[in-house]
């Protein structure tokens, strides 16, 4: 059919019918808008999966609390079944955990990006701690050929293996919801995560009443307070298992799909500079947190002259309260969706700044005055089989040089400062990452990010428990000082660079135009 333009302005088909030019450019514009809205019609009409993020907040939980559990009770079991270990051999058989977690993550990550889904890497995942934690149960009748406190550190190996599946399903939340509700699941996954870490030690409460030898099954092993927590463990994972098996069902709304990609743009690299950012403020957090989970116990005994049951319960205690903040902190966050009215940069800036407030509050200054409990050698035979309490002089150089902390403040600030700052660091800086990375997957950068904490967690404890054998609490406090501090003038002056990805505009419904962080 043949078009010709009149004078008038208007098109002309032979057959003397008139279209005119503002129709045509009407119709274009129509066409061009369903063109770049095409890929996100679908999305549009999808809903976030919340039933599957509840899924993945409860075994993120659950995870979380495979590592902590063991805090309190793990250095007196240590001693009971090998007297030969140390303090130093205590912080390598945490680190060892988080070293086997750090070469996990991005396997998984990558293996769950191959097979674009989540659950078989979950599964195994979960096996693994599982055989972990009855490795750790019995430790003392295994026949390995080595000494008890070589068994429990392959018993936590195995374990941090397990628990690479957190990096996982944080990545399965920034694809499994829409624009508008990312932060909130994100917070719910972190939350447990969060929540899961405070409160394992917690738990150690209820295993108090079984003393150190209630249920015998055999010469050797029974279920007390040091091996109880181990068996509790596998229960939790199997019920994980059953969550998994009969609610999670992945969606992965949030994420362009990769014929859409094809067919229209592609989505713009990510900020390697703001990503390498992230790994590195992820690593000097978890550094700062492991301070308290290497020492925490071996620095309450000494500090404070408590006994081994005395610690193991008030430690537990105090994890109970933190984890009650926590908590409150998360529920805070989404009850009002503080993701949709509050830069994550500044809640962050909050968090590390109320970390630095901790570790000035509880250094032990030496004005604060007051003198340690001391004994040495000679008094441990003395006393005939008697547990003596406070600083050893013939292991410690540094008893009679240190000023305690006062108990109250010390806890205080653990359970309130701790219990806000850690929870919110966790969520602000989870989110921003994942707006920084983009709408794609992210199981293989969220992985990386778990390295960058799992690292932390490894050297951790062997600096921070060097540090505090060689020369007392203070310079442990020094060197998170300077860490924290160092991370929160990185971010200010690079905070024009830590901003979500800027995507084309055929994909702007995977980006809430109201979102703060932009």
């Amino acid at each position: 059919m043949t078009l010709v333009v009149k004078p008038d302005g208007n098109l002309n088909k032979t057959s003397n019918e008139t279209i005119s030019v503002a129709t045509i450019t009407s119709l274009m514009s129509s066409y061009s808008y369903m063109t770049s809205s095409a890929i996100s019609l679908t999305f549009r009409k999808s809903k976030t999966d919340w039933t599957s993020i509840y899924v993945a907040t409860c075994v993120c939980f659950i995870g979380s609390v495979q590592y902590s559990l063991y805090f309190a009770s793990m250095w007196p079991y240590l001693q009971t079944i090998d007297p030969t270990a140390t303090e130093n051999f205590c912080g390598l058989i945490i680190a060892i955990y988080n070293l086997a977690q750090m070469f996990a993550s991005p396997i998984i990550g990558t293996w769950s990006n191959k097979i674009q889904s989540s659950v078989p890497p979950l599964y195994v995942s979960l096996t693994l701690m599982i055989v972990g934690n009855f490795i750790y149960f019995f430790a003392p009748i295994l026949p390995f050929p080595f000494t008890k406190k070589w068994v429990l550190l392959i018993a936590r190996a195995i374990s941090g293996f397990g628990s690479a599946n957190v990096s996982l399903l944080k990545a399965y939340a920034c694809a499994a919801s829409t624009s508008g509700d990312r932060s909130k699941a994100i917070a719910y996954v972190t939350g447990g995560v969060s929540i899961g870490l405070s409160m394992g030690p917690a738990f150690q409460l209820l295993f108090t009443p079984l003393g150190a030898s209630r249920i015998s099954l055999g010469n050797h092993v029974k279920i007390n307070t040091f091996t109880a927590p181990a068996l509790v463990g596998n229960v939790m994972l199997v019920f994980a298992m059953i969550l998994v098996k009969k609610y999670f069902i992945e969606k992965h709304i949030g994420v362009p799909r990769q014929r859409d990609m094809e067919k229209y743009d592609k989505l713009p690299p990510y900020d390697r500079v703001a990503s390498s950012v992230c790994y590195f403020t992820r690593f000097c957090q978890m550094f700062v947190m492991t301070n308290l989970e290497s020492i925490g116990t071996p620095l309450a005994m000494t500090m404070f002259a408590w006994n081994r049951a005395t610690v193991v319960r008030n430690v537990a205690i105090a994890q109970a309260l933190q984890a009650f903040c926590t908590l409150t902190t998360h529920v805070i966050y989404i009850k009002f969706d503080i993701g949709k009215k509050i830069n994550s940069k500044q809640t962050l800036y909050f968090a590390a700044g109320g970390l630095i407030v901790f570790y000035m509050a509880t250094y032990p200054w030496p004005f604060s005055g007051g003198q340690l409990v001391v004994f040495n050698n000679n008094d441990v035979y003395a006393a005939n089989g008697t547990e003596l309490a406070g600083c050893n002089t013939d292991y410690f150089s540094w008893c009679h040089d240190l000023s305690p902390i006062n108990v109250w403040v010390f806890y205080g600030s653990f359970v309130l400062i701790l219990g806000i700052c850690y929870s919110t660091f966790n969520i602000s800086l989870n989110t921003l990452f994942s707006k920084i990375i983009g709408p794609r997957p992210q199981a293989a950068q969220q992985g990386w990010l778990q390295v960058s904490g799992g690292a932390a967690k490894f050297v951790g404890p062997i600096i921070i428990s060097s540090l505090y054998t060689d020369h007392g609490p203070r310079w442990p406090w020094n060197v998170e000082l300077i860490l924290m501090g160092f991370t929160l003038v990185m971010w200010l002056i690079l905070r024009h660079r830590m901003v979500p990805l800027r995507i084309p505009e055929s994909f702007a419904t995977y980006q809430d135009p109201h979102d703060p962080d932009l």
